[in-house]
């Protein structure tokens, strides 16, 4: 299995090269990127006889887990071709889809790459009048105004 997650990790690596994606990739083998005004985080397991690939892109940072924020999620999955949202403990949401790695081909990774970032953007500023918190842009603008 863990050649199964080496082998998915590289092509992983290879998609993003071929886009001209820069990806950090942290120990653990997940791809940090950003993507328009998003971070998507690709990361790589296994379970069972298989391995997988979870695209996930932060929507907002500490959110305030209300009725309404929550309904809103609730409503927009019904929506979405695929994926769904996410509700985190720390109150990060989130947009996320899985896909089967084993034998990951390039159209469906940059589909699921480019529909996980769009939804993420398309609707970070409604869900933040909603729930407050921080879209992922300004916790990235933040970030790189305290390194500069």
């Amino acid at each position: 299995m863990l050649k199964s997650l080496a082998v998915l990790s590289d092509r992983v690596s290879d998609y993003l090269g071929r886009l001209g994606l820069d990806a950090d990739r942290n120990a653990e083998g997940i791809h940090l990127l950003r993507y328009g005004s998003t971070v998507v985080m690709i990361s790589i397991f296994a379970h069972e006889d298989h391995v997988y690939a979870r695209f996930a892109a932060t929507v907002l940072v500490g959110a305030q887990a209300k009725l309404e924020l929550v309904t809103r999620l609730l409503r927009l999955n019904t929506e979405v071709l695929f994926g769904a949202f996410l509700l985190f403990e720390d109150d990060t949401v989130a947009f996320a889809h899985t896909l089967l790695g084993d034998h990951l081909d390039y159209d469906a990774f940059l589909h699921v790459l480019q529909y996980v970032a769009e939804v993420s953007d398309a609707h970070d500023e409604e869900l933040q009048l909603i729930g407050g918190g921080e879209r992922a842009e300004d916790v990235l603008a933040e970030g790189d105004g305290d390194t500069g």
